[in-house]
C-alpha cells in the first residue's frame, strides 16, 4: 500500500502519471518460480518473454539472474544483444523473424523455425554457409484441449511436420535439435500436463534413440495476482509449484534413464508469469463530473498505459487521497485523456474521491508500456524502486521530438 508522503515524492521528483517498477518483489517472484521447477527437473532454464515487457532494465535484471531472452523481432533481438546476451541464450521463436534471426542462427542460437517456407530458408542459408554446421528447433502445432485453433507452428497432426523433419535431413550441415510449442489462453494444470505428455511423445517420435538437446514449452501460467484481482479468474489458481509438477515431473520421470548431460534442457517462456504484479502505474484526478445521474473521473492517463486486462477486469485499485475536499461517488467511471467514448479504466468506483488524489492500478507489468501506441499523448516514465529502496529512472517520459522524430516536416 502507498502512503500519500511517498507519492507526493514520486511526483514532485518524477512527475505524474509514472510506472513504478517494484525491483525487490520482482527478485523474489523470479526466485520462487524458477525454484519451483529446479526442485523436480534440474536441468530447467527460463526464458524471459520480452514482447510482454523488453525494458531493458527489467531484461537486464533476467539476465543478471540467469534468464535467457526469448525474443520474436529483430528489435527485441536487438535489446538482448545490447545487454550484453550470447547468442546461446537467446530464444528466437516468431513467425515472422529478420537478419538477427539469421544473426542467431550463424552463431549458435535457440531459433524456433514456425513454417515451411522459413525452413526452406533455414536449409539455403545451410546449403550457403556449408562450412558452419547449424541448429535449430521446430515449433509445433499442438491441440492441448484449448477452445480455438492457434495459428503458430507446424501442425502435428498434418504431414508437415514429417516434412520439416525430412527436409532437413537432406541437409548435411543441418540438424533439429530441439522442440517447441506456445498455446495462449490456456493457463490451466490440466492444460500443462497434456502440453507435456504430447512434446514428450514427439521427442520420442522424431529423435529416436535419443533425447533433444532442449524441449521449449512456451508460457502461459497465472501469475501470483492480488486477491482481488484473482477472484475474477475463479477459485484454485495455480501456483508455481502445481505449474512445476506438471511439467517437471512428467520430465524427470521420462528422462530418468540419462545422465545429466544426455537430458534435454526443458525451458518456458513466462512473460506476465514473472513481471505482470510487480509494475504499477500511478496516475492523479485532473477532473470530476456528474453526467445525467452517473459520476465520470478524468485522470491524467488512459486505458493504453494499463493494457488490455483493464478492458476484461477490474485491475487491482488503490486511491490515495490528496484534496481535503471529498465527494461520495456511486459507481463512477474512472476515464482518460482521450476523446474516446470507450476510455475507460475502471468502470465502477464506490468512495471518497477529490481532484489531485493519486489513483494506482496494479498489475500493469505485461502488454502495458510496451503497447502504448503514440495516440493523442506521448508515453510515461518509468521508476525503479531498487532494492536498496532508491529510485532510478529506467525510462524516461516521451516527448514531442521523441514521437515525431520519424516525420517529414518540409
Amino acid at each position: 500500500m502507498y502512503r500519500i508522503e511517498e507519492l507526493k515524492t514520486l511526483d514532485s521528483t518524477f512527475g505524474s502519471p509514472i510506472y513504478l517498477f517494484r525491483e525487490e518483489d520482482f527478485v523474489n517472484n523470479y526466485k520462487d518460480f524458477v525454484s519451483s521447477f529446479c526442485k523436480y527437473y534440474s536441468k530447467y532454464q527460463l526464458s524471459y518473454s520480452y514482447k510482454t515487457n523488453y525494458t531493458p532494465y527489467i531484461a537486464k535484471l533476467v539476465k543478471d539472474l540467469g534468464g535467457y531472452a526469448e525474443v520474436v523481432s529483430d528489435m527485441e533481438c536487438g535489446v538482448a544483444k545490447d545487454i550484453g546476451y550470447m547468442p546461446n541464450e537467446i530464444v528466437y521463436n516468431g513467425p515472422f523473424k529478420g537478419e538477427l534471426g539469421t544473426w542467431c542462427l550463424m552463431n549458435g542460437g535457440i531459433v524456433n523455425v514456425d513454417n515451411l517456407e522459413e525452413l526452406k530458408g533455414v536449409c539455403k542459408l545451410a546449403h550457403d554457409n556449408v562450412e558452419k554446421k547449424f541448429e535449430i528447433g521446430i515449433r509445433v502445432n499442438i491441440n492441448i484441449g484449448q477452445s480455438f485453433i492457434s495459428r503458430f507452428g507446424i501442425d502435428m497432426d498434418s504431414k508437415d511436420l514429417q516434412k520439416a523433419f525430412d527436409m532437413v535431413s537432406k541437409v548435411d550441415n543441418l540438424e533439429v535439435v530441439g522442440l517447441h510449442c506456445h498455446v495462449g489462453q490456456s493457463r490451466t494444470v490440466e492444460a500443462w500436463k497434456n502440453r507435456a505428455k504430447i512434446m514428450l511423445c514427439l521427442a520420442d517420435k522424431f529423435f529416436s534413440g535419443k533425447a533433444p538437446k532442449y524441449i521449449d514449452m512456451g508460457s502461459g501460467m497465472f501469475a501470483r495476482m492480488e486477491p482481488s484481482l484473482a477472484r475474477q479468474f475463479g477459485d484454485n489458481i495455480p501456483t508455481y509449484e502445481d505449474y512445476a509438477a506438471a511439467v517437471a515431473i512428467p520430465f524427470a520421470e521420462h528422462y530418468k534413464h540419462l545422465s545429466q548431460e544426455e537430458k534435454p534442457m526443458l525451458l518456458t517462456e513466462p512473460g506476465t508469469t514473472i513481471i505482470n504484479s510487480y509494475i504499477d502505474f500511478i496516475g492523479k484526478v485532473r477532473a470530476i463530473k456528474h453526467i445525467k445521474g452517473r459520476d465520470f473521473v478524468v485522470l491524467n492517463c488512459s486505458k493504453d498505459n494499463l493494457g488490455d486486462i483493464c478492458k476484461m477486469k477490474r485491475m487491482p485499485l488503490q486511491v490515495v487521497h490528496n484534496n481535503e475536499e471529498q465527494m461520495m461517488l456511486t459507481e463512477a467511471e474512472f476515464t482518460g485523456y482521450t476523446c474516446l467514448e470507450h476510455d475507460v479504466m475502471y468502470p465502477d468506483y464506490n468512495g471518497m474521491l477529490g481532484v489531485g488524489d493519486y489513483v494506482v492500478f496494479g498489475n500493469v507489468g505485461g502488454y502495458s508500456n510496451v503497447s502504448k501506441p503514440p495516440f493523442i499523448f506521448w508515453n510515461s516514465p518509468m521508476i525503479a524502486k531498487k532494492t536498496d529502496g532508491t529510485l532510478k529512472i529506467i525510462k524516461k517520459g516521451e516527448q514531442f521530438a521523441d514521437i515525431f522524430a520519424t516525420y517529414i516536416i518540409d
